[in-house]
């Protein structure tokens, strides 16, 4: 099975599944990380330039719209957007996940980057991992 791995802040690649890592793990891993790293396009009333909506020709709806909350400055609007946007996306385009909460676990003095912790089911069993945006 492939999966997504981090290589660095934003940047992933595909490698083989690790066979020491679980599969219902590295299910939960690829599933969240594609969400989250998969630019949605965004209507025009929030982009200034036509054309850089960016989305995914063949699914525009699938993914996030974090690479436009980025572009903002990192006020806590900012950050309660992106986790919105973040546990919108996993609900809507990924029904074998349920119950799922997103939480901003930055520290307090971090004005740079945000990382969040999705905690929730796959199919049923329970699962959390962190993710670095």
């Amino acid at each position: 099975m492939l999966k997504l791995v981090q290589i660095d802040n934003s940047v992933f690649d595909i490698a083989f599944a690790d066979p020491a890592m679980p599969d219902e793990n590295a299910t939960v891993a690829t599933l969240v990380y594609a969400t989250l790293f998969t630019d949605q396009i965004i209507p025009l009333d929030r982009v200034t330039d036509p054309f850089d909506k960016r989305g995914w020709w063949h699914d525009e709806a699938r993914g996030t719209g974090l690479w436009y909350v980025r572009r903002q400055a990192l006020s806590s609007a900012a950050r309660q957007e992106a986790i919105n946007m973040v546990k919108q996306a996993l609900l809507a385009k990924s029904p074998a996940l349920s119950d799922i909460v997103v939480t901003d676990v930055s520290s307090a003095r971090n004005v740079s980057s945000v990382t969040l912790e999705v905690a929730g089911k796959h199919n049923g069993i329970k699962f959390t991992m962190r993710a670095s945006l």
